[in-house]
């Protein structure tokens, strides 16, 4: 029981946690924290380290969330778009887990005779936690970064001009085009995305975002139009090929 209330009381403590996050990175002049859109994604993944700290604790077993290696590396991924360094989300991590201390210590009193087990117990958790999204979200930013031709030449340069029409060559493959549609895709309609492929309804999923239903189907409709298709099946068909 003293394991419950110790889980329960690190639930509430979130929003104090991630406000004391935002003012940590704040400080340090993190882009994480300074630009919005990078603040999002970062509340959102706090927010649910936390929830997973938690759970852990309560459970006494590690949690395993679907969907989060994905969305780690497409998020990965995204930095070298916002041009936000990888050690940034290292950094992160650190600052998340000095936020988390008051916290943590709170809900250890709450199980006195298991004190230094239960802040040991959410140590290794968010080790787990943070360690897997670091993880994804480098391999995302590494291989978002890293050059596509040979000795560091974009892949444009290795590959054959493609014929003019009527020079009786055959035509590009159609998987150019469906690589470009996928390249049109935002962050939060991947996103998005990836939470249809785990089964969730549109309610579900603004739930899991915090926006509207309207706004979940405003994305799907935009990623819809952008590869050229009309419904959640050839969604993830054309999304995630092989895997839906």
């Amino acid at each position: 029981m003293s394991r419950q209330a110790a889980a329960e009381q690190l639930r509430t403590a979130t929003a104090e946690i991630v406000e004391a996050y935002h003012a940590a990175l704040t400080r340090l002049g993190s882009p994480l924290a300074t630009r919005e859109d990078a603040w999002q994604q970062c509340r959102y993944q706090a927010r649910n380290i936390v929830a997973e700290c938690a759970q852990s604790l309560e459970t006494g077993r590690p949690v395993e969330v679907t969907g989060v290696g994905e969305y780690s590396r497409l998020l990965g991924a995204h930095r070298v778009t916002q041009q936000i360094p990888v050690s940034e989300s290292v950094r992160a991590a650190e600052v998340l887990w000095e936020a988390m201390q008051d916290a943590v210590t709170r809900a250890a009193a709450l199980a006195p005779g298991e004190r230094h087990a239960v802040q040991q117990e959410i140590s290794t958790a968010f080790r787990t936690a943070t360690g897997m999204r670091l993880y994804q979200g480098i391999r995302g930013y590494e291989e978002a970064a890293r050059p596509s031709g040979p000795a560091g030449r974009p892949e444009s340069a290795d590959r054959p001009e493609r014929p003019e029409r009527g020079s009786g060559e055959a035509p590009a493959p159609a998987a150019d085009a469906e690589s470009q549609a996928l390249e049109l895709l935002t962050l939060r309609e991947r996103e998005i995305l990836e939470a249809v492929r785990e089964g969730l309804t549109n309610r579900q999923i603004s739930r899991r975002f915090e926006i509207t239903e309207a706004t979940v189907k405003r994305h799907l409709h935009n990623a819809y139009r952008k590869l050229g298709i009309n419904s959640r099946v050839q969604a993830l068909n054309k999304t995630f090929p092989g895997q839906s």
